[in-house]
């Protein structure tokens, strides 16, 4: 019986210290897939609600933006980790889009709206720190970002969409909700 308790505490303290060294790594490190798959998967599961849920997936997408930030100014934003960064931050940014419309139906609009300029103002910020980061850049590490910097763009172009569109939701219903 003792044995196992003992196991228990190892295993508890490896598997803690794997979970807080996986926080600080970027695509392409070994870590990285913990920490999106484990750390970030437990942390949203204990999220309640649509507004929250939206608030959370939204701090992901920027974790991811700020990730690629990083890589392209050290020139390591090569396609494949553009690829896992884009698989990541597109289901994200889908599962806000889901949020943002199950608020709009359940009479939230106001919120619903909030919740879209937010998202909409954190992917203008970051496409424009990557495109400044990718600038910076020899030619062909440029040209390898044109792809993952026209999906951001795209991304933004969504959220703006979004972002009007709940808006002008709010407008039409008057909807406000008072906390």
């Amino acid at each position: 019986m003792p044995f196992i308790a003992i196991a228990l505490m190892v295993a508890a303290a490896l598997g803690g210290g794997v979970s807080v060294a996986a926080n600080n790594s970027l695509p392409g490190d070994a870590l990285w897939g913990f920490k999106t798959s484990v750390n970030e998967s437990i942390r949203g599961a204990f999220t309640a609600g649509d507004e929250a849920k939206a608030n959370w997936d939204i701090a992901v997408v920027s974790a991811r933006l700020d990730e690629a930030q990083k890589l392209a100014v050290e020139g390591k934003l090569d396609a494949d980790v553009q690829a896992k960064i884009m698989a990541n931050f597109d289901a994200h940014a889908q599962d806000i889009a889901e949020r943002i419309s199950k608020l709009q139906v359940s009479g939230k609009a106001d919120v619903a709206a909030d919740v879209a300029a937010r998202f909409q103002a954190q992917l203008a910020q970051h496409a424009s720190a990557i495109t400044e980061a990718s600038t910076a850049q020899e030619a062909h590490v440029q040209a390898t970002m044109v792809p993952f910097l026209a999906s951001v763009r795209g991304t933004l172009d969504a959220a703006a969409n979004l972002s009007a569109s709940a808006s002008n939701h709010t407008s039409a219903t008057g909807t406000i909700n008072v906390l």
